[in-house]
């Protein structure tokens, strides 16, 4: 099954939201809401696609 790569690309979209929520947050403390805004939608994108990922149902019909 081809997991590894999905379960290596999840973590990645993983550490990439949560830097924009860092990022978020920093500009939210400026007092740049439109700023702030904008990256917490691309963080929530990258949780999305993370979620997304792993081993379709079709894949584990047809390896079995």
């Amino acid at each position: 099954m081809h997991t590894l790569p999905a379960t290596g690309n999840k973590a990645k979209l993983l550490d990439k939201a949560r830097h924009l929520f860092d990022q978020a947050e920093l500009m939210a403390g400026k007092g740049d809401l439109k700023k702030a805004a904008e990256l917490i939608v691309r963080g929530l994108h990258c949780e999305h696609r993370a979620a997304r990922l792993g081993p379709q149902v079709l894949q584990l019909i047809k390896s079995s």
